[in-house]
């Protein structure tokens, strides 16, 4: 019987965490400078739950692209042979390639957390002769509550 309890009580708090989760609100809010190129994110539906989509527009052509996941850094980064800074602190990095305008796109399902807060910034990395150099967006600071 005890158990029984135990397990009602488990179901309806999951229930209770699974509606609060898909009643979450989304922000988005553009930060920093793009060097040169934007950023932009939209936070959809889909059948498997709420995701986010950032394009990147107007960077370098047929470059490797990346995108940084984190939170915003206290002092921005100096990137290698541009006058480019890096905003996000990275802790994840998702990658893809620019077509010949200049345009990539990135995808991720949202996780069921709240309250969540994520700032996001895309790159391009340019190998060169003589080094490596690396443009990027804007910042883009997602909250969830």
């Amino acid at each position: 019987m005890q158990k029984q309890r135990t397990m009602r009580t488990l179901l309806i708090a999951l229930a209770a965490t699974a509606t609060a989760a898909s009643a979450q609100t989304y922000t988005l809010t553009s930060f920093g400078r793009p060097c040169p190129g934007t950023l932009q994110g939209q936070v959809v539906t889909t059948p498997q739950g709420r995701a986010l989509r950032l394009a990147v527009s107007g960077a370098a052509a047929d470059e490797l692209a990346l995108l940084v996941l984190g939170h915003q850094a206290a002092t921005p980064h100096p990137l290698p042979n541009t006058n480019c800074l890096l905003l996000v602190d990275p802790r994840a990095t998702m990658l893809s390639m620019t077509d010949a305008a200049g345009n990539a796109s990135f995808a991720t399902r949202l996780p069921p957390i709240v309250p969540i807060t994520i700032d996001f910034q895309a790159g391009t990395v340019d190998f060169t002769r003589v080094g490596r150099a690396v443009e990027t967006t804007n910042g883009i600071r997602l909250v969830g509550v």
